[in-house]
């Protein structure tokens, strides 16, 4: 009789393990779903990132505590906060006992030892006038409010009527593409750094939700309508990270003609596939595998029930066939906001129009960080073959 009631509160014992183990990860993937949709949906982020450091100088060395930004491979720039102004770019890092060593590669203004400072591999947290460069606060019209922009002139050098639209990605500014700007400007294009609805700064629309590329690409679309009022006659999309998918979604037939034809897209580690994208966020903190499927399904469950979300619509390597414009493409190794696996399929895809730069290395939106004078030449370089192209749209 004992034997017999052992065994019982044996089995029972292993049920109600079970059934805790069961509600536990229920409950973990409630959460997961629940924080995964609000990430995807929202994402409104007023600084740039960096960290705030003390700095010491000796001549052109420059001594920064040890952190992740500090320590990131290739340069990073540093803004000393007030009373000081400038800035400077920084090459790479060499370690100095417990700080980290930099030698300054350009300044500009003054960065004084022992000044409190902005580091971060963005470079730059200002507007085109922290480089010394003209500009102008503008905004595009949309069916739904104005956007802010900046416009930069082109520089007179035989390209004054091409306009490179600058787009940033998911919780990005305008700001975090300023270090690619001197060479955009020695295109001799001009540069429109836009931005979107429900970003910051941006009108709010329904509930703020973001569409991940499909309605976004409809505020560039209208930055393609301020091009040609402003004496615009030609365009090149650049987009960052969901940025990426907003370019490659203003190419869908329903918006042809274009106001003014779109020669080429550069991307820097885009977004194309939301799926995988998902997916891959939930492996990178920490699921497991299986779970991460899991979740990223309720994901997308819950943001398509919230927002009426269509995954299909801004799945760019299944619209790769589509596409008919020249691409420059970036993606780093060390990415982990995009898995490099989506610029892979994409550049296997359509060999015959993406030319592919898979940075050893370089993280997310951060690939000119590695080698800033061969990410430069690649952009000059694709954008002078464009616009001596006629391949137009």
């Amino acid at each position: 009789m004992n034997r017999v009631r052992l065994a019982q509160l044996g089995q029972l014992r292993k049920r109600r393990v079970l059934g805790w183990a069961a509600a536990a990860y229920a409950l973990a993937l409630g959460l997961g779903m629940l924080a995964g949709a609000e990430i995807t949906l929202r994402s409104k982020t007023r600084r740039v990132k960096g960290v705030f450091v003390p700095v010491g100088r000796r001549g052109n060395d420059i001594w920064l505590p040890a952190l992740p930004e500090t320590l990131s491979r290739g340069v990073i720039g540093v803004v000393p906060l007030k009373p000081n102004k400038g800035h400077a770019l920084l090459g790479p890092p060499r370690m100095a006992g417990t700080l980290v060593r930099r030698g300054v590669q350009d300044e500009s203004g003054v960065l004084p030892h022992g000044a409190l400072a902005w580091a971060s591999t963005f470079v730059y947290n200002g507007t085109p006038a922290q480089l010394g460069v003209d500009y102008t606060d503008t905004t595009v019209s949309t069916p739904v409010g104005e956007m802010p922009a900046w416009h930069i002139p082109p520089t007179g050098k035989g390209e004054s009527d091409t306009l490179i639209v600058v787009i940033h990605g998911h919780g990005g500014q305008r700001s975090q593409a300023l270090r690619m700007l001197p060479a955009l400007r020695r295109t001799g294009a001009g540069s429109l750094f836009v931005t979107f609805r429900n970003a910051f700064g941006a009108p709010k629309v329904g509930r703020g939700y973001h569409s991940l590329g499909d309605t976004e690409a409809e505020d560039v679309l209208a930055a393609l309508e301020w091009a040609k009022a402003n004496g615009y006659r030609r365009a090149v999309l650049y987009g960052f990270s969901m940025g990426g998918n907003v370019a490659l979604s203003v190419l869908r037939q329903k918006f042809h003609p274009l106001p003014v034809p779109v020669l080429g897209v550069m991307l820097d580690c885009p977004a194309l596939d939301w799926r995988d994208t998902i997916r891959w966020q939930g492996q990178r903190f920490g699921l497991p595998p299986f779970m991460a499927r899991q979740t990223a399904r309720l994901v997308q469950r819950l943001v398509t029930r919230r927002s009426g979300q269509d995954f299909d619509a801004v799945d760019q390597i299944q619209a790769a066939s589509s596409f008919n414009v020249p691409i420059l493409l970036f993606h780093g190794t060390r990415d982990r906001t995009i898995p490099i696996a989506q610029a892979d399929a994409l550049a296997a895809a359509r060999p015959d129009i993406v030319e592919y730069h898979r940075v050893e290395g370089g993280k997310h939106i951060r690939v000119w960080n590695i080698d800033p004078d061969k990410y430069d030449a690649a952009v000059e370089g694709f954008v002078e073959r464009v616009l001596g192209e006629k391949n137009t749209l």
